[in-house]
């Protein structure tokens, strides 16, 4: 089973209910074309109404655009579309999904992303916790399916070769994440904060004096933007410092 999820922005859920769900389908779409490129696909609709819409389309001129868009996409990618309204009970699924939150959607502003590339000397071009929203770079990891994901789970993923790689993991993932980059034998940045009782710091200041790794300690008031986790410590009132570590196992 494929998972398509973001979280709707507040303009998103400000509209009716016939419009969010003509979005998510968008949205479904978008993000498993490489699934359903010369396929039948039979989407199954809660709303009656969306499905109507993209089966025989609107008078209403901002439904129609949504039609035409999914039409087009559609004829695009070889794509037999097939919308079928059916009750909520028999989607419960979907319906569970729906409700989803991702509390680790949060990330860093895009002028402090700037400012730690000018000051590293380090330019990434794969973010490795992203989603379409908030990706620092065109390639990026999800924890699901989203529109230009180049995959699900970055674990599941090679973080060496070419990739140059931006990480600001969860702090329950920064261990992992380090361990995952030197097994790749990658290089990267990695963006932590600066909490120094947690169980990750003493972990990775044993890396500290070896060759190819650098840091730098920087305040972290007004550099993170808050997701769907409104009570999150990352945000713009964080309190502390974070350090960006320059790693490379590739030496």
């Amino acid at each position: 089973m494929y998972v398509v999820h973001r979280n709707l922005s507040y303009a998103e859920k400000a509209v009716d209910s016939n419009e969010r769900e003509l979005l998510a389908a968008i949205e479904l779409l978008l993000g498993c074309l490489q699934f359903l490129k010369n396929s039948v696909f039979t989407l199954h609709f809660d709303n009656m109404n969306a499905a109507t819409v993209l089966e025989k389309g609107s008078s209403k001129f901002r439904l129609q655009n949504y039609a035409i868009f999914v039409a087009n996409l559609c004829k695009m990618h070889n794509i037999v579309l097939k919308p079928v309204w059916i009750p909520r009970c028999l989607n419960n699924v979907a319906d569970i999904l729906s409700k989803m939150i991702d509390y680790d959607d949060f990330s860093v502003e895009d002028e402090f992303f700037q400012y730690v590339v000018q000051i590293s000397g380090y330019v990434p071009n794969f973010d490795r916790f992203a989603n379409d929203w908030n990706a620092k770079c065109r390639q990026f990891n999800s924890l699901a399916f989203c529109v230009g994901s180049c995959g699900i789970n970055a674990f599941n993923y090679s973080w060496g070769g070419r990739a140059k790689n931006w990480l600001f993991p969860p702090p329950r993932l920064i261990i992992p994440s380090i361990v995952h980059l030197e097994k790749c034998k990658g290089n990267g940045l990695l963006l932590i904060p600066q909490w120094k009782t947690a169980s990750f710091y003493p972990f990775i200041m044993h890396y500290s004096l070896k060759s190819g790794i650098k840091r730098w300690v920087l305040p972290g008031k007004n550099i993170f933007r808050r997701g769907a986790d409104k009570t999150s410590c990352f945000g713009p009132d964080f309190v502390g410092n974070v350090e960006i570590w320059k790693l490379d196992f590739n030496i």
